[in-house]
């Protein structure tokens, strides 16, 4: 009898400063951390270790799209999943601070 997992995403932010890491955690439904997962973006792919957990770092700006999938393992599949990543310049970061800091006074 085939299992089908879901994948779960837990990023740190949903924004990052360019050359920042950002940290990546997957998981299943469970909770439970779910190792040698492969976290890819347009040109880069890395893989998770034992708690779930991987690191990936943007040079370039923009709206980043990560996928998690990993390979079946027997009678164990898993469902891949997405989620958007903005990478952003020192200036540009800086400027949504001030327009935050506006808006709430």
């Amino acid at each position: 009898m085939r299992t089908t997992r879901s994948l779960v995403i837990e990023v740190d932010t949903d924004e990052v400063l360019l050359g920042e890491p950002v940290t990546v955690r997957v998981r299943d439904r469970l909770q439970n951390p779910v190792e040698g997962v492969t976290v890819s973006s347009r040109h880069k792919a890395v893989r998770t270790d034992e708690t779930g957990r991987c690191q990936l770092t943007f040079h370039a700006p923009g709206l980043w799209s990560l996928t998690v999938t990993k390979p079946s393992e027997g009678e164990l599949t898993y469902r891949p999943t997405t989620t958007l990543i903005r990478a952003v310049t020192k200036p540009a970061m800086a400027q949504r601070v001030r327009r935050i800091a506006a808006c709430s006074e």
